[in-house]
């Protein structure tokens, strides 16, 4: 779930290199980065400008101890809000901290370089991140085995989620419950759908309609930072992406509960279009999550190679040795890919990584298994539980495997 955020980091020191490795910090965390990358980057921007201390970083923030030579040492926390991210101003203010430690800029010009880009506007509007959210949808229903008629209503019910989350998220109080919203809406659109054309698929038009709520950059980064050892960041972050998962999926169930006495749906098996259709079916997930999650459109390219690699690896693999080892095995590929991408170019993997990743992950079966449990269909809702927990423990094993074989990018 990508919001909007503005940088705005309060006077911290009066020291302007102990002052920049704070803003830094601040908005390296706003923008999407793990705790462990966080903690290293700052680690040697704070040993490069001669200072001595220790960083603690926790995806609600992060506390730092700095001392510069001939002064007393002092502790700072800093604490932002979560669940922002930015891959385009992610990998500009990873530049950024290359560019420090090759002595090319010194602090106060960084200072100034960080300010503005904390201070540059989102480079894709509302309504262009609207049309994203629609985008997205209808990609994943034809990925999900939807026909023609489930492809261009589920891009209405993305549409409508999408505007819908993204005015809400304007209320700040309204923001964390986005996921409620979407959730319900997606629901409520689907049913009614379904009670004038009984012939579409009710589950595909609500799971495609809510893809692009899915907290993949949690999911992500949490895997990260357990498999670096960072099981305090990690686990919450972890627990952060639980309760959205949770938010979405009483959304969905709320919505069935309103609509079962005046929507009632029956199930039907779309006929799914041929295999040619996911070609351009990718490229338009590829291009409706590079949107959401504010990626640069020079990276559309190998976004697209890195979605069309994850998917096929994963659809491959998974018809030779079963939907986990398929997960598994395709993040295994993708995370490889990825780190060779970002250590080749400096430049953090997660701008390919990420929505790519979307195309593999088992957020579907997650909604599809709470919903199956508030309907009172306890046996089919911990199948769906445990082979959705089953394929997410593949991907981080497989991510894992990947930061070994081809150890991803650092400072």
């Amino acid at each position: 779930m990508e919001l909007p955020v503005e940088i705005t980091v309060p006077l911290t020191s009066s020291i302007p290199e102990v002052a920049f490795v704070l803003e830094l910090g601040y908005s390296m965390q706003a923008f999407g980065a793990s705790a462990t990358t966080l903690e290293k980057a700052l680690g040697r921007v704070a040993q490069h400008l001669e200072l001595e201390g220790a960083v603690f970083a926790t995806p609600t923030g992060f506390l730092a101890s700095l001392r510069k030579e001939g002064l007393h040492s002092k502790t700072y926390l800093m604490r932002l809000n979560t669940g922002w991210s930015s891959l385009e101003k992610l990998a500009d203010v990873e530049a950024l901290v290359d560019l420090v430690l090759s002595g090319q800029l010194d602090a106060a010009a960084a200072r100034q370089h960080l300010a503005a880009l904390s201070a540059r506007p989102p480079r894709f509007g509302f309504w262009l991140k609207v049309g994203a959210h629609g985008l997205a949808a209808m990609g994943m229903a034809c990925i999900f085995g939807g026909g023609w008629r489930e492809v261009l209503l589920g891009a209405g019910v993305g549409l409508l989620v999408g505007f819908a989350v993204l005015l809400a998220q304007k209320r700040h109080n309204l923001a964390r419950l986005t996921p409620l919203l979407g959730g319900l809406l997606s629901a409520l659109a689907g049913g009614l759908i379904g009670r004038w054309l009984p012939s579409v698929s009710y589950t595909i038009l609500v799971v495609s309609g809510i893809i692009g709520l899915l907290p993949g950059l949690g999911l992500l980064v949490s895997m990260q930072e357990l498999g670096t050892g960072n099981l305090v960041s990690g686990t919450a972050r972890m627990a952060g992406t639980g309760l959205v998962f949770i938010l979405l999926a009483f959304g969905v169930g709320l919505g069935q509960q309103l609509g079962a006495s005046w929507l009632p749906v029956v199930p039907t098996l779309p006929l799914a279009l041929p295999l040619w259709t996911v070609a351009p079916a990718i490229a338009m997930v590829a291009l409706g999550f590079l949107v959401i999650f504010q990626g640069r459109p020079a990276d559309y390219g190998w976004t697209l190679v890195a979605s069309a690699l994850a998917w096929a690896t994963a659809h491959l693999a998974a018809q030779a040795l079963g939907p986990v080892a398929g997960a598994g095995i395709a993040a295994l590929v993708l995370g490889a890919a990825c780190n060779t991408y970002a250590r080749r170019t400096r430049r953090p993997g997660a701008v390919l990584q990420l929505p790519s990743l979307m195309l593999i992950l088992p957020g579907s079966l997650g909604v599809h298994s709470l919903t199956l449990m508030m309907q009172k269909q306890t046996l089919d809702g911990l199948q769906a539980g445990f082979q959705s927990v089953a394929v997410t423990v593949a991907l981080m094993v497989g991510l894992l495997l990947a930061n070994a074989m081809v150890p991803r990018r650092t400072f």
